[in-house]
């Protein structure tokens, strides 16, 4: 356990951390955002961008993505706006 904010909604208290899904990465999550698969959402943005975008992405992570997006109430729009803004304007990796 881990006496910190969850990573996920910054909710604070005690919290177990578990690895995130596909990143060598350990996190702290509260009892919600682990029940609902939702992981920190900087991470979840930054992965999707390396992997060329949602739409490149395998479908595992696209139900990470999905789920996060869903518990943390982010329309998908923003998403795709936030892992574009990591790109240069032609789409490329900045």
């Amino acid at each position: 356990m881990s006496d910190t904010k969850c990573e996920v909604c910054g909710k604070e208290g005690e919290h177990p951390v578990a690895s995130v899904p596909g990143i060598p990465y350990s996190a702290a999550y509260c009892k919600e955002c682990f029940a609902s698969n939702a992981h920190p959402y900087d991470l979840v943005v930054i992965n999707t961008w390396s992997a060329g975008g949602y739409d490149e992405c395998v479908g595992w992570w696209k139900n990470i993505v999905d789920d996060t997006l869903k518990h943390l109430k982010i329309s998908r729009e923003k998403f795709d706006n936030d892992v574009f803004a990591l790109s240069n304007d032609d789409g490329t990796p900045s």
